[in-house]
């Protein structure tokens, strides 16, 4: 492992400690729940249609370190499940409908990925 390397996994460690949530991700092929920290987030697209107002949109997020996900990569109709202000809330990992696929990398260096998620309940 290089230097920048080293790095990018120490940052990863200390980004999850300062602004990681608890949650549970839920495999949709196994059924395998997994107890992991990511980051949450949120993208905003936006879309402009021809004579009409700009539409900005977005949606729930999580930036999970590779690693973390035992599973492998992140799939269509996976879980998360994760308590927000003290209700029990599920996201599932959904493509956008602006053609972004459902997971992409986040950094150069193929660790981080930032899936995107639609809450289902």
């Amino acid at each position: 492992m290089n230097l920048f390397a080293k790095a990018r996994a120490w940052l990863g460690e200390q980004s999850k400690k300062a602004a990681g949530v608890a949650v549970v991700y839920v495999q949709k092929s196994s059924g395998i729940r997994l107890p992991l920290t990511p980051i949450p987030g949120r993208t905003v697209f936006t879309s402009n249609l021809e004579d009409r107002a700009r539409v900005e949109f977005g949606d729930r997020d999580y930036l999970i370190e590779a690693v973390d996900l035992a599973t492998g990569e992140p799939a269509i109709g996976d879980r998360v499940i994760e308590t927000i202000d003290g209700a029990t809330t599920t996201f599932e990992v959904m493509p956008t409908n602006t053609g972004e696929p459902a997971w992409r990398w986040s950094d150069p260096g193929h660790t981080r990925w930032r899936i995107h998620m639609k809450q289902v309940s």
